[in-house]
């Protein structure tokens, strides 16, 4: 499942450190320019860099233009089915009224989890999953109440622990990855021709969500890469020292102890939480 959404201002944060780190690391390379790790880690942080300005631009288009998406989303008075979609909207509000702890359909696996009830849709509800920050519209017969005193704890405890031990070894393998796997489009989100308007508007919403996403894991994979290699930098870095190589110069470095409050450090990574199975 994916954690909970990167704000503008950690986006924002996040892309001045990257600028910051990107200016340090060229100041290695004129001192050092057939340094080869060095070399990596620019390209790599363009990459970052990049991928963060997107995602900020994205981000504040979202914010935006939210209230816009929100209303859009509801059934409009002109359409000619939207009798319908109220009467169907009723049904479900007085099933599970907002706040309610309910067990519903992950779409990614088919799988019931604990969720809550955070607000309503003509096509269902909106849900986050407890422990995850998941959030997605789910259908109402994939919504059900939890039934107490029915789950064997045993049961669950060991399911959530396979569930996190797959999430590391997942996450342990795409950090791995040389290479972003990118996802096609699912067939269900496809827009088709005779679609009706609202089902449109709800499968450009959730297309958009779905690149969001693809987005971000390619940021966390190209993180995941450059925090890897700074790592290996940073482990092998005191074998290979070259004797002299930051003797007489009159700046701070940048490899400064953490524990001084001025030092500056490449090691410094943003956080940013994407989707995994739970």
């Amino acid at each position: 499942m994916q954690g909970e959404e990167v704000s503008i201002e950690e986006l924002a944060s996040n892309l001045a450190t990257y600028k910051d780190q990107l200016h340090q690391v060229r100041e290695l390379l004129v001192d050092d320019p057939g340094n080869s790790e060095y070399v990596d880690m620019e390209r790599e942080l363009k990459e970052v860099i990049a991928l963060t300005e997107e995602l900020l631009a994205t981000a504040k288009q979202n914010d935006i233009s939210g209230s816009d998406i929100g209303t859009s989303g509801r059934a409009s008075p002109s359409l000619p089915h939207s009798k319908m979609d109220s009467e169907s909207m009723l049904d479900h509000q007085g099933k599970f009224p907002i706040g309610t702890k309910v067990q519903a359909v992950w779409s990614e696996d088919g799988e019931w989890y604990e969720a809550t009830i955070e607000a309503y849709s003509p096509n269902g509800y909106f849900v986050s999953y407890d422990g995850w920050g998941n959030k997605e519209e789910v259908d109402p017969d994939n919504v059900r109440p939890i039934q107490e005193g029915v789950v064997n704890t045993l049961a669950e405890a060991e399911r959530v622990a396979e569930a996190t031990k797959q999430a590391i070894k997942r996450k342990i393998a795409l950090a791995a990855s040389m290479d972003f796997q990118s996802r096609s489009l699912p067939a269900k989100l496809r827009i088709e021709p005779d679609d009706p308007e609202d089902v449109k508007v709800a499968k450009r919403k959730k297309i958009h969500a779905f690149k969001s996403k693809v987005r971000m894991e390619q940021l966390e994979v190209t993180q995941n890469k450059r925090q890897n290699a700074w790592q290996q930098f940073q482990t092998t870095k005191g074998k290979t020292k070259k004797i002299g190589f930051f003797s007489g110069r009159k700046r701070e470095s940048i490899f400064k102890s953490p524990e001084d409050p001025q030092g500056k450090s490449l090691t410094a990574t943003i956080s940013v939480r994407y989707h995994t199975t739970p």
